[in-house]
């Protein structure tokens, strides 16, 4: 009798164990697979370039973004992938965001495009993550926005 109790709660911890270790390494809720539209933003009449550039750069890097390729002379920012844009703020080495910026030619839109992509062992799936695209579309549209 106390052989089978002693099993039985040997097996409820192995099965909570094993369910954490895969919830925690599995993309977030926000992660969706496939591409993603590009998000616009439209910039404020008036509002000069230069400003706005900085304003962006500066919201991704307040949000973890670091950039990895800076233009302005043609409006493109990239940024580095983010390994800790989740839900509980922990690094996970299986998921991962950055973000690509391009302002068009006229300078009255940003084209924000978030990329994710999470890793099944073997190579990465690629997506987008909801909650970044909301989270940055509406930090800079009330920055630089419309």
């Amino acid at each position: 009798m106390r052989k089978n109790v002693f099993l039985g709660g040997m097996l409820v911890m192995v099965l909570v164990f094993g369910m954490t270790v895969v919830g925690c390494a599995s993309a977030p809720k926000s992660f969706q697979k496939g591409t993603a539209g590009d998000t616009t933003v439209l910039l404020r009449d008036g509002l000069d370039f230069d400003r706005a550039f900085r304003e962006v750069s500066f919201i991704l890097n307040r949000h973890g973004f670091n950039s990895d390729t800076l233009q302005p002379e043609v409006g493109y920012i990239r940024t580095t992938w983010n390994y800790q844009w989740n839900d509980t703020g922990n690094t996970i080495e299986t998921y991962r965001v950055r973000v690509i910026c391009n302002f068009n030619p006229s300078r009255t839109q940003l084209i924000l495009k978030v990329e994710a992509e999470t890793s099944n062992g073997k190579y990465w799936i690629s997506g987008f993550d909801t909650r970044a695209v909301e989270t940055l579309r509406t930090d800079i549209t009330q920055s630089i926005g419309n």
